[in-house]
């Protein structure tokens, strides 16, 4: 994940202070510049959490960067997963999970479907070939007569790598 995309994994709550660190790393190697950078990325993990947060938050007042909110930050860190799971860095199950339950699961996006679950941000296909997956993953029984449980768990795979691919199409723009 690049720097924002780190950011917005913060703001989604899924980084604990001892990472924030890392982050900092990751502004530096992308060419970003502070003097609140350049302490925080030398930080040791063990230092005092407020210590680090503060750096943190001094390097992003110094670079201009403002911490997205929440909603916005659960759609950028569910497309900064989308992205490793194209560069093969996760699995599209696994990742999908991650997207499910931490990222978009860190904003109440319920509150805003109108028919279906993530409607409001279009993850509502998505979320349902993630479910079927997991609902072939644990039936008792095959479920077609011509395709084995394992072979429509390949198809849906496939079929869900595609789907994520659209979602972060039509939200790329958005944030």
């Amino acid at each position: 994940m690049n720097f924002r995309q780190q950011i917005a994994k913060y703001a989604t709550g899924n980084v604990t202070f001892d990472q924030l660190p890392e982050i900092g790393m990751a502004g530096l190697e992308e060419g970003l510049n502070s003097p609140s950078l350049c302490i925080l990325a030398g930080m040791d993990k063990n230092e005092s959490a407020f210590e680090i947060e503060h750096y943190f938050k001094m390097a992003l007042e110094e670079l201009n960067i403002l911490i997205p909110d929440k909603r916005q930050a659960a759609i950028y860190y569910g497309i900064a997963i989308v992205d490793e799971i194209i560069a093969g860095k996760k699995d599209v199950i696994d990742g999908t999970r991650e997207i499910r339950y931490k990222a978009i699961d860190s904003y109440d996006f319920f509150s805003e479907s109108e028919k279906y679950c993530y409607d409001s941000i279009g993850f509502e296909y998505a979320y349902g070939l993630f479910d079927t997956y997991d609902e072939l993953q644990n039936a008792d029984r095959p479920w077609q007569t011509e395709k084995t449980n394992e072979e429509l768990m390949l198809e849906t795979k496939t079929e869900l790598l595609e789907e994520l691919k659209s979602w972060k199409e039509k939200n790329k723009n958005g944030i």
